[in-house]
């Protein structure tokens, strides 16, 4: 068995050799082919946020791998955005065998709460206490193939979002870009979205300078690395609806959408969707990523589902042996009569992990 060693740093601190290594590995291994896996995704956040680190995985003197983190307390971690990011993996060759725990144990985090990872990798897999299914939108071969495989599939649902454009149009004239680079359409999407999560009762991410700078950092960069990719669509010359994602070479993931909500019965974040895919699928897209859920469009349009696990990793001590008894506590006290007590323990332990992803305690 070949030693097995970690070295973690900054992404400011990767040579050039690791970059290279680490761009090679995700274009060879396809599991790894969403944006947030880029380089582009990792240089950003670490420029939002100071406590992004990477451990460089090498077995012998050879690279085999790399794993993102965000630093917490404690020895805490979690994935690089906590809450914003909703793709996480290792970074490492297709057949490649990293003993998770021992890198996390070189890299001395107690505690690796991860969500929205790659179910496809057997460290996650062996970990997870739930899978659920990514949506994908597949438009490899086109949109008119794409619309031609999901037409009967998608039912009713699928072509109301189909027509959405052709509705809104009856409405007045409709201007859409892919790539829209214009500064108060990113303030109207952080309006519109602040406003959303007041309703919702979920904390403003956009209240928050570190996820505004990670948004505008990925605006800035180039598309080969992972950037931010911002589309829009103007009925009659105001704005209608607006879309931030992350896109790579080959993959578009669909991430904050946000629409003019007196246009809500026009349904104009649909219209600005299908206008996406079309001109996605011209630019070189090939997959658009929607995240899992169990809503009724989702089903509709996504053309197959990937594997996203839940789970917590865990290193002998004190840390790790508290988050794993609050684990143990909640799941015997699932089946018990007991309503939301049941699920107090391990709640207390995520509410805790999220506000310290968010506000970087």
């Amino acid at each position: 068995m070949q030693m097995l060693s970690v070295d973690v740093k900054t992404p400011q601190e990767l040579s050039a050799e690791e970059r290279d290594a680490w761009r090679g590995m995700t274009a060879a291994n396809p599991v790894l082919k969403s944006p947030y896996q880029t380089l582009g995704y990792l240089d950003a956040i670490s420029a939002a946020r100071p406590d992004i680190r990477v451990a460089v995985i090498r077995k012998s003197a050879r690279i085999a791998g790399f794993f993102a983190f965000q630093k917490g307390p404690m020895g805490h971690a979690r994935a690089p955005g906590g809450v914003v990011n909703d793709c996480h993996g290792i970074i490492c060759a297709p057949d490649e065998d990293i003993a998770l725990s021992h890198v996390l144990a070189q890299a001395n985090i107690a505690v690796f709460d991860f969500r929205d990872s790659l179910a496809a990798q057997a460290p996650f897999r062996r970990h997870a206490d739930s899978v659920e299914g990514g949506w994908v939108i597949d438009v490899s071969v086109g949109f008119d193939a794409y619309v031609a495989s999901r037409k009967k599939l998608g039912g009713n649902t699928f072509r109301s979002a189909i027509g959405a454009p052709k509705k809104l149009a009856k409405e007045g004239e409709l201007t859409f870009r892919f790539d829209d680079r214009r500064p108060e359409t990113l303030e109207a999407l952080y309006a519109w979205k602040s406003a959303q999560y007041r309703e919702s009762g979920f904390p403003d991410l956009f209240a928050l300078k570190w996820v505004r700078d990670l948004l505008e950092q990925l605006w800035r960069q180039d598309r080969a690395e992972g950037a931010g990719l911002m589309s829009t669509l103007e009925l009659d010359g105001c704005l209608a609806a607006v879309h931030f994602g992350l896109i790579g070479p080959q993959v578009l993931h669909s991430w904050f959408p946000a629409y003019d909500p007196q246009l809500i019965k026009l349904t104009p974040g649909n219209a600005l969707l299908i206008e996406m895919l079309k001109a996605g699928a011209e630019a070189g897209v090939h997959e658009v990523h929607m995240g899992p859920g169990e809503g009724r469009q989702k089903q509709a349009m996504g053309s197959f589902q990937e594997g996203l696990a839940t789970g917590c990793i865990t290193q002998p001590g004190l840390v790790g042996w508290t988050r794993q008894m609050a684990g143990r506590i909640e799941k015997t006290a699932e089946p018990l009569p007991l309503g939301p007590l049941a699920r107090a323990p391990g709640k207390a332990f995520r509410k805790i992990d999220r506000i310290a992803a968010l506000y970087g305690v």
